[in-house]
């Protein structure tokens, strides 16, 4: 063998048992040394291995649960109950994964800085976002409390001192419950944020508010559960409002929006004509019985609109429908002094009022006038159903009406003004008729014969 033949093999010996220790850790047959999941070093273990010991792991985390509480009242949240598991293939297939993607050059560094530094793989987990979802809603329901500002009650007499309300902060709640599932905590402090009243005892007083210069009271059925929290819920944030001399009141502004979070339920309402499920029913009776109450007090109304069908709790011309960011009840304290609102609800009653420093020196009284009756119109719809001639009332409509509002306002038995409020238009509802467009047997048969001679 010559020399440079000499040479040129042991240049192909050196190459090649480099190459071998470059290339023998991009081989191996387990995961990558240095590779930990959840702190537990798994380098070395096979893939089979490697999914036993998070086989294990995940039975331990089905039997977890977590214990959430605020004061005296406590949730018990277990695994199971969010369907909460532990996402074995994920997490085995990143530790697997590892030093195993990307170019030669990638994968050695990041098998090298393993080895040196190690790499931390977090268990893969997964839930049921619903179920999860469903839980701190009935938390939040469990919980939250608007405050109530202090009042004078209508029903007791007297002044009602002020309450601080709380709040459940769903939204930190969710990452929290999940970290202490995770982490195997048993115990959970909620976090609640307290809420203030507008109004003390010290502030009514000073206004020197005592006489009652109106009320109007409506019914509703406590058997509509929803409707009736939502209008709990409405009338407690404005009772014990204070309009000052000058100052506008908007019911969208203090009662805030109609969403869940804010506590208000799911009854029907009307939109578009029609009544339809939607969060916040029953709002727009509490609106209509302040409108009236203020109309009776003499107080100059802002914004108001009527709604598009009649009512069964306030007459013609006498309702006020609000919609938060859309339609508004507003009025305005057109007096020299403070007033306060006032509202409660009492079995089925719910009554608001008017509270002055003075008593009104006036007399106010609401009339309706030039009521039109708007008959419905008739829709037919075909239906092929019935046969050809036969008709049937799928749905009977409803009149509407036209009705003017008038307010006469007296004093000492002398009429002082007449004004008129309102003229307000209710939408009636169609009668639906279903009108047949099947043949009779009959007749289809002579169609049928003469098509077949054709």
């Amino acid at each position: 063998m010559t020399r440079k033949s000499r040479l040129a093999a042991a240049t192909a010996i050196i190459v090649f048992a480099l190459a071998a220790v470059l290339v023998r850790p991009l081989v191996g047959g387990g995961v990558y040394e240095g590779v930990a999941v959840e702190g537990v070093a798994v380098g070395g273990l096979g893939r089979d291995e490697l999914g036993q010991l998070l086989a294990a792991w995940r039975q331990e985390y089905h039997s977890r649960h977590v214990v959430v509480y605020y004061g005296d009242t406590a949730f018990r949240l277990d695994a199971a109950s969010i369907d909460y598991d532990l996402d074995v293939e994920a997490t085995a297939e990143e530790a697997w994964a590892y030093g195993r993607r990307g170019s030669w050059g990638e994968r050695l560094k990041n098998i090298g800085a393993a080895r040196r530094e190690g790499y931390r793989i977090p268990l893969r987990v997964r839930y049921n976002e619903n179920k999860l979802a469903a839980l701190l809603e009935a938390w939040r329901e469990a919980i939250d409390r608007p405050p109530r500002n202090a009042a004078l009650s209508l029903e007791k007499g007297g002044i009602v001192p002020q309450e601080q309300g709380r709040r459940l902060d769903v939204a930190a709640v969710k990452p929290l419950v999940l970290k202490a599932l995770h982490a195997g905590d048993a115990n959970l402090p909620l976090p609640v944020t307290p809420l203030y009243p507008d109004v003390t005892v010290a502030d009514l007083r000073q206004t020197g508010i005592k006489e009652l210069w109106s009320s109007f009271t409506t019914a509703f059925d406590p058997a509509d559960a929803n409707r009736t929290a939502n209008i709990r819920l409405s009338a407690r944030r404005i009772n014990g409002h204070i309009v000052y001399p000058g100052e506008t009141f908007s019911f969208n502004q203090v009662v805030g929006p109609r969403d869940r979070e804010h506590g208000f339920k799911e009854a029907l309402e009307i939109v578009d004509g029609e009544f339809v499920p939607g969060i916040g029913g029953g709002v727009c009776q509490v609106s209509s019985t302040l409108y009236n109450a203020v109309l009776l007090a003499n107080l100059t109304v802002v914004e108001r609109s009527n709604h598009s069908k009649p009512l069964g709790y306030v007459g013609l011309g006498r309702d006020a429908t609000v919609v938060f960011g859309a339609l508004d009840f507003k009025f305005a304290n057109n007096t020299g002094s403070p007033v306060v609102i006032m509202a409660e609800t009492a079995k089925n009653r719910l009554t608001v009022g008017i509270v002055g420093r003075e008593p009104l020196a006036v007399a106010v009284e609401l009339l309706s006038a030039d009521r039109q009756v708007i008959p419905p119109a008739v829709v037919k719809k075909q239906d092929p159903g019935l046969f050809l001639g036969e008709t049937k009332v799928d749905k009977q409509g409803k009149p509407g009406y036209e009705v003017t509002t008038l307010r006469v306002v007296s004093a000492g038995g002398r009429e002082l003004k007449r004004e008129v409020l309102t003229k307000d238009r209710y939408q009636p509802e169609n009668t639906i008729v279903k009108v047949g467009t099947k043949l009779p047997p009959f007749v289809q048969e002579k169609i049928d014969q003469v098509q077949g001679k054709n």
